[in-house]
């Protein structure tokens, strides 16, 4: 019973095995949020994809734009106070083929929920910059992930013959 358990189904947890197959791809971040653009770059090393710095050395083009944040109050206190907020970041992707053709696409989306407490303003701006933080570093994982994802599905269907 203890091998049975061992060997189903924890392999589940943590990062999935994607590799990007070490395509060149150059990244065009068409936005101005520079705490994300940093963020994306370090996830986009820490899942080791090729990442250049000349169009003309790579395969494909990731390109990330319409970067939007919002920040929406959804529910006020007794005394008409902010006690939650949403916090939310959304961008478009795309994977563009060498020839600039559009291979794939989609729109993320990622939230947080604040709840505040307006009567500890410092420890409420605290939590506010770690959920700020946060919040950017898992759109900016999911964004690497996602590249990583196509990347392998365009090195399966480079891969497959032709019918």
């Amino acid at each position: 019973m203890v091998c049975a358990l061992a060997g189903c189904g924890f392999q589940l947890r943590g990062s999935p095995a994607l590799s990007g197959h070490g395509e060149a791809i150059y990244v065009i971040q068409e936005h101005s949020d520079n705490p994300l653009r940093r963020r994306i770059s370090q996830q986009i090393e820490i899942y080791n994809l090729n990442a250049v710095t000349e169009p003309s050395k790579a395969r494909y083009q990731f390109v990330i734009s319409k970067v939007e944040r919002s920040d929406t109050v959804l529910s006020l206190d007794s005394d008409a106070r902010t006690a939650e907020r949403r916090l939310l970041i959304e961008a478009d992707l795309q994977l563009l083929g060498e020839e600039r053709q559009l291979l794939q696409n989609q729109r993320i989306r990622e939230q947080r929920i604040l709840f505040t407490d307006p009567d500890n303003p410092v420890g409420d701006s605290i939590e506010s910059q770690l959920v700020i933080n946060e919040l950017e570093d898992a759109t900016a994982q999911r964004i690497a992930l996602q590249l990583a994802r196509w990347l392998d599905r365009a090195h399966e269907t480079a891969r497959r013959p032709a019918q």
